[in-house]
Formats: C-alpha cells, sequence, structure tokens
C-alpha cells in the first residue's frame, strides 16, 4: 500500500461527487416512476416503468462509485480505476466517474520518463 498521490486525491474527489449527483438522480427517477413528480398529461404509459428500470441501472452505477470510493482509500487503485469505468459505463453515461477511472489507471508522470 503506498501512500495517496495527488492523481489519487483528485480522482477520490471526483468520484464523490459522482456518486452524489448518482444519488441525485436516482432519486429524482424514482420520484417520476412512482408518479410524485407529475409527467406531462401526454406521457405514455410505459414512461414511469421505464424511470424505475434506469433508477434501477442508475442504482447498480452509483454502487460502483462506492465501491470504487471505499478501494480508493484503502489504496488499491488499479481496482477502485476499474470500478469507476464500470460506474461510468452504466446508463446513463457517467462522464465524471469516467475521468476519476481513466486518471487512477493512467498517472500522469511529471518528471519525464523513468
Amino acid at each position: 500500500m503506498r501512500s495517496m498521490g495527488k492523481e489519487a486525491k483528485i480522482a477520490r474527489v471526483l468520484i464523490i461527487i459522482s456518486v452524489i449527483f448518482g444519488l441525485f438522480a436516482v432519486v429524482t427517477l424514482l420520484a417520476i416512476g412512482i408518479g410524485c413528480l407529475p409527467a406531462r398529461p401526454g406521457m405514455p404509459g410505459p414512461f414511469p416503468a421505464g424511470a424505475l428500470l434506469l433508477a434501477a441501472v442508475k442504482a447498480a452505477g452509483t454502487g460502483f462509485g462506492l465501491a470504487a470510493y471505499r478501494t480508493i482509500t484503502r489504496g488499491d487503485l488499479r481496482r477502485a480505476g476499474r470500478y469507476a469505468l464500470v460506474a461510468s459505463f452504466l446508463p446513463p453515461l457517467d462522464l465524471i466517474a469516467l475521468f476519476a477511472g481513466l486518471f487512477v489507471l493512467f498517472p500522469h508522470r511529471e518528471g519525464g520518463a523513468g
């Protein structure tokens, strides 16, 4: 276990932001699917079911984001990067988690080759 570098700290903050936005998205989609937020009168019937399905998939992505956060705090950067990439590709696409995963998997070297 190595000390947390600058890339890992930035990725950890990005993952936290991604998880918070994911939770807001899940709550909003659940509210739409359950019917608390009124939809337009012309919306078709399957729209609430689609919102509930998307909320379930987004909740899984948020779970992977939480797993990435826990893993990055333990120091396993490779596994955290993989979890963040999985969280980013679950619909809807989460670009913040994608950047965090890539940032951890491909660290930048400032001192040149070596």
